[in-house]
């Protein structure tokens, strides 16, 4: 009886030992347009690909991302530029996640880092214009525009794919001065 009962209480702390320090398999299936950092006791281990991976329940961790493009579209928004006038704009622009373990520590959200991006470079750019050549230098704001946000989304570990102009105008011409200098109203 002894023996049974050793065996017993036995094969139980085996049990709990297993389930606490190597833990259950479990299959996680990654698809084709996922990507995942596999994590092991909270540290990060290696990046994994599409297809059916094994990992230790309690003890390993998979965060799954969307490696599929990030389109982002903003309409109607406004910046002052260097001269006092405000440009209305509207672009749409997309990026793609290539190093999967840099986007996922980019932010809190990774989803939401290239809209950022764009939206920073976008105003960066256009603030320091002046309103009389903005129009005429869209294919140049572009290109300058794309290029900072290729940099700044490299660093987060996306590529840039695409960047465009919907509208760009102005919305009123800039402010007027008084011989005294000031923009005040004139009082005669």
């Amino acid at each position: 009886m002894g023996i049974a009962a050793f065996i017993g209480w036995a094969m139980l702390l085996g049990l709990v030992g297993r389930r606490r320090y190597i833990g259950n398999p479990t299959a996680v299936t990654i698809l084709q347009y996922q990507g995942g950092v596999l994590y092991k006791k909270g540290v990060p281990v290696r990046e994994v690909h599409a297809g059916q991976h094994r990992v230790w329940v309690p003890i390993e961790k998979i965060m799954i991302l969307d490696k599929r493009p990030t389109m982002v579209s903003f309409e109607n928004r406004a910046v002052s530029l260097t001269d006092g006038a405000t440009a209305v704009y509207g672009f749409s622009a997309s990026a793609e996640i290539r190093e999967l373990s840099k986007a996922l520590y980019s932010a809190r959200n990774y989803n939401e880092v290239p809209a950022y991006v764009f939206i920073c470079c976008t105003r960066s750019v256009l603030n320091s214009c002046a309103s009389g050549n903005l129009l005429s230098r869209q294919d140049s704001l572009t290109a300058e525009i794309a290029s900072k946000a290729n940099a700044r989304l490299a660093t987060e570990g996306f590529e840039f794919q695409s960047f465009r102009f919907t509208h760009l105008a102005i919305a009123s011409p800039p402010a007027t001065t008084n011989p005294a200098g000031d923009a005040g109203p004139r009082i005669h």
